[in-house]
């Protein structure tokens, strides 16, 4: 419950700024349920925002903030029992595969993880987490990868369109 003198403020608010304030709530609630590497990363990608003020660059670090912030947390209650172990094997094979693919890929242009980050607007961090297989690329970082390393998307995922 808002102090009456700051309820009496923010009702004489424009409607916008009300807006404003409750994607603000919004954020800051997402920001808190995301992991800690997550969170570093958007730190670390905050303080390269604030510091540049070069336009390309400022584009790619919103495009990487904004898709850190959409990975929603995602809760499964499978129909059986059980995932099958087949299938949990898939996933760590996928998992492996797009790893080896971006280390091989990257060490073959003879660059180093913060480098190829800084190509593809990630942050090192990140870059470490998907090599090492703790951490599963979205569509859109693999197209980021695949285009800072100069190879079609499908060399890293043979899956995509």
């Amino acid at each position: 419950m808002l102090p009456a003198k700051t309820k009496q403020a923010y009702d004489n608010l424009p409607e916008s700024d009300k807006l404003a304030l409750m994607a603000v709530s919004v954020l800051i609630q997402r920001i808190q349920s995301l992991g800690k590497a997550d969170r570093d990363d958007l730190y670390e990608l905050f303080q390269a925002l604030v510091k540049t003020e070069d336009e390309c660059e400022i584009q790619c670090i919103r495009r990487t903030m904004e898709e850190i912030l959409a990975q929603g947390e995602i809760t499964v209650q499978p129909l059986l029992k059980e995932v099958p172990a087949k299938l949990d094997r898939k996933a760590e094979e996928w998992a492996l595969y797009v790893a080896t693919k971006i280390r091989t890929l990257r060490d073959n242009a003879g660059l180093s993880q913060a480098e190829l980050a800084a190509k593809a607007g990630l942050t090192q961090s990140h870059i470490s987490r998907l090599e090492n297989s703790e951490h599963t690329a979205t569509n859109m970082t693999l197209e980021k990868i695949a285009m800072a390393l100069g190879v079609d998307t499908r060399e890293l995922d043979p899956c995509m369109d």
